[in-house]
């Protein structure tokens, strides 16, 4: 113990530690404030002049207008928004054939009339999307039958799209067993409250990121920096200079990169959320994001796990580091290899695809975080890996390979680094 408090002081004395930690908290309210100040609203004044306002003013106003198409979206509520929005289109000689992006179409009448339902139809569109092209008819297009069978038609959407994506075979039935097993769970009618947009779950996926990022490079001079003074070799003499020191070592590192995250990471939903008055976190992921969306969660349960799911690859990623810095004689060395491997699996994502690309980058410490390949997305999609017929579906992937590598490669870093001879 004393040798590890002793360790944990020495990173907290640290001057490059202490900036990073301080640009960690720094980022937290910037980038909370970002989502809720994209939203926005047009409406007419007294004079009959289209104004436009955004941030919070527009999020009170699409409150206010969303009325009774909110709460638990029955199959009632659903037909009165088909009917609200056919009433909308009668209102235009000849009707909507190009649905909103009719350039006869106001933004103001747009708001005002029928933002409150485009949104709850697009989501009926899509369940009713042609099994065989993937294209969903327009709002326009749309039927009673089609809206009272909504519900019944979204657990069939969910069987035709990983066929059209899959084909018919023993791979993708793999896929849609797993599929199905979750989508049972998903609570219907869906629940939809205004305010959270999809926006923001992709934030809270970009902070992530950018918190694994920075306490890579806050674990990159545990190890490397004695190399560059020799300091190991002394270190090593002493009586508790080699294991003692390296458990030490890798166990101040790991906490404090964990406190870290999860006073950041708490911080950070505290602040967006409140951006939105806490609205919208009940939400179905499936009326927020797409019907095809097989978690049975809702907006602020998924945060939650987008918060966890970073937390065990931060682990992974971190412990890997931790490696990195035994095996590299500078910090230099070490910074370069540990950035390349967090960009790995965006750069295996990019130029490599099919199934070898997807267990290539999900093995990956860092398969779990990312910009545009991370469990964000991969939990709110449908795509799977596969080791013969046997589909996995991918946050499995990234979850189980993060969680066993966070224990693999601490242990390699401590014994890699006690056996190192320079």
């Amino acid at each position: 113990m004393r040798v590890f408090t002793a360790e944990l002081r020495r990173l907290l004395k640290t001057r490059s530690v202490l900036a990073l930690m301080l640009a960690a908290l720094i980022l937290a309210p910037v980038l909370a404030y970002f989502p809720a100040s994209f939203a926005s609203w047009t409406y007419r004044d007294e004079s009959g002049q289209e104004v436009r306002v955004e941030g919070r003013e527009a999020l009170k106003l699409e409150e206010e207008n969303q009325g009774q198409f909110q709460g638990k979206i029955t199959e009632d509520i659903l037909e009165a928004a088909l009917a609200r929005y056919r009433d909308f289109a009668a209102g235009y000689e000849g009707g909507l054939p190009d649905g909103i992006y009719d350039e006869r179409v106001t933004a103001s009448d747009y708001y005002e009339k029928v933002s409150n339902v485009e949104g709850i139809l697009g989501r009926v569109s899509e369940a009713w999307a042609d099994p065989d092209t993937g294209l969903a008819p327009g709002a326009e297009n749309l039927t009673e039958d089609q809206v009272a069978g909504f519900y019944d038609q979204c657990r069939k959407h969910l069987q035709e799209l990983l066929y059209l994506e899959g084909g018919r075979n023993a791979r993708t039935d793999s896929a849609l067993a797993q599929a199905r097993a979750l989508y049972s769970q998903v609570e219907m009618p869906f629940t939809y409250e205004p305010g959270f947009s999809s926006n923001a779950l992709e934030y809270v996926g970009i902070y992530v990121f950018l918190l694994v990022l920075i306490c890579t490079f806050l674990m990159v001079p545990v190890f490397s920096s004695d190399y560059q003074t020799q300091a190991d070799q002394i270190l090593k003499c002493t009586r508790d200079g080699k294991r003692p020191l390296a458990a030490a070592r890798i166990g101040a590192g790991l906490l404090l990169a964990s406190v870290l995250y999860l006073v950041c990471m708490a911080l950070f939903l505290l602040l967006l959320n409140a951006s939105f008055d806490f609205q919208g976190l009940d939400t179905s992921l499936q009326l927020l994001v797409s019907v095809s969306v097989f978690l049975p969660l809702t907006v602020g349960q998924m945060e939650l796990l987008i918060g966890a799911a970073g937390f065990v690859s931060l682990l992974a990623t971190a412990a890997f580091t931790l490696f990195l810095s035994g095996r590299m004689k500078t910090v230099a060395s070490a910074s370069i290899a540990a950035f390349a491997f967090l960009i790995l699996p965006m750069v295996v994502y990019m130029i490599l695809s099919g199934n070898i690309g997807d267990w290539l980058r999900c093995l990956l410490p860092a398969g779990g975080v990312g910009m545009i390949s991370s469990f964000t997305y991969a939990a709110m999609d449908t795509g799977f890996a596969y080791l013969g017929n046997t589909a996995i579906w991918l946050p499995y992937l990234m979850m189980g390979a993060a969680a066993v590598e966070s224990i693999l490669f601490a242990v390699l870093a401590g014994v890699s680094w006690c056996r190192r001879d320079r």
